[in-house]
């Protein structure tokens, strides 16, 4: 089966101390192609453009972080959250187990222009909703390494499988920034690294030995495992509908988000680890399994990788197969 969609194992979805008071808003950058990855400052005296700088990046969250804890089997925690110039990622642990959202941000302005706050928004299917709001957002740097302050107020629906999570709203502290990859530091216009992290990508079709299996890839998600493996045959959840549509997204700070959404399920998000193999930008290693993809193509409008693979037949031979996996950008 397409090896492509099994390198990622699907997840779960779904103010700075001083003596002195921050005065006025602060860019300090680094100039690069894929955007400012050392932007400092408070975001409620910036611009929204200004903000998007500061914000941009992976946030970790420390483990001496805000928990709460809901019963001695129930436990909430923030993970990371990741912004990129248009959308984030929200990564919570849940009894142990990682819950993903993905969505849009909004920065929300006052009336002299600056942002007041930053809405992240989550698509239930039928309407976008605002799951989570920060404010009190300051961005400063000790050292090399940059962290922020902020405070974040929950509101994830009373039906959804992580509501229990909005308990752990709250002022946060020494939030680090993940480091940039090597890569994205040292960027020019027009490698590898640049295109791939600036743009968004969205899956054309998985050709699996010469043969399209694109459609079938998305029907993997409505295979009831469990009564499969018990039958040794394909079973389909009853009135389960496949994702229509995947995107892809590459982030300058190590990590890739596959975004599935148009089905029953509603919006699934898998994140995992990324790099390249070499300085020459031509092929990386990704997930957890250090599994290579090769690139054969590349603009800022198609992307297409190839993975090969060992899998074994319905005879239980191994036999060798290549996935070639094509996509475009739509912002091109």
């Amino acid at each position: 089966m397409k090896k492509i969609f099994y390198l990622f194992i699907l997840v779960t979805f779904f103010a700075c101390s001083s003596d002195d008071p921050i005065s006025e808003a602060v860019i300090e950058t680094v100039e690069n192609v894929i955007t400012d990855l050392a932007a400092t400052g408070s975001v409620s005296q910036q611009t929204p453009v200004e903000a998007k700088k500061t914000i941009y990046g992976k946030w970790n969250f420390p483990n001496s972080g805000k928990t709460s804890t809901l019963s001695k089997s129930r436990s909430c925690a923030f993970d990371f959250i990741e912004f990129t110039d248009e959308s984030y990622i929200m990564a919570l642990i849940l009894e142990g187990e990682k819950i993903t959202a993905f969505g849009s941000y909004v920065m929300n302005e006052d009336s002299s222009g600056n942002v007041s706050s930053v809405s992240l928004n989550f698509n239930l299917g039928t309407s976008e909703i605002t799951i989570a709001t920060l404010t009190n957002i300051v961005v400063v740097q000790n050292g090399e390494n940059l962290s922020a302050t902020f405070t974040v107020d929950l509101s994830i629906p009373d039906d959804a499988s992580f509501a229990a999570c909005n308990s752990i709203e709250g002022d946060y502290n020494n939030v680090g920034k993940e480091e940039p990859m090597e890569a994205s530091t040292n960027a020019i216009e027009g490698s590898n690294h640049e295109i791939l992290v600036n743009n968004t990508w969205t899956l054309v079709s998985i050709v699996e030995d010469g043969e399209d299996v694109t459609s079938e890839a998305f029907e993997d998600f409505c295979i009831d495992e469990n009564a499969s493996y018990e039958s040794g045959q394909d079973v389909f959840i009853d009135g389960c509908s496949p994702p229509t549509s995947l995107v892809l997204s590459i982030s300058a700070f190590g990590s890739y988000s596959f975004v599935y959404t148009g089905g029953s399920q509603g919006t699934l998000v898998q994140v995992d680890p990324w790099n390249w193999t070499d300085d020459s930008q031509t092929a990386m290693i990704v997930g957890e399994d250090e599994d290579l993809i090769t690139i054969v193509s590349l603009s800022n409008t198609s992307a297409v990788f190839s993975s090969s693979y060992n899998d074994e037949d319905s005879s239980g031979n191994i036999v060798s197969s290549t996935d070639i996996i094509t996509f475009s950008s739509p912002s091109n």
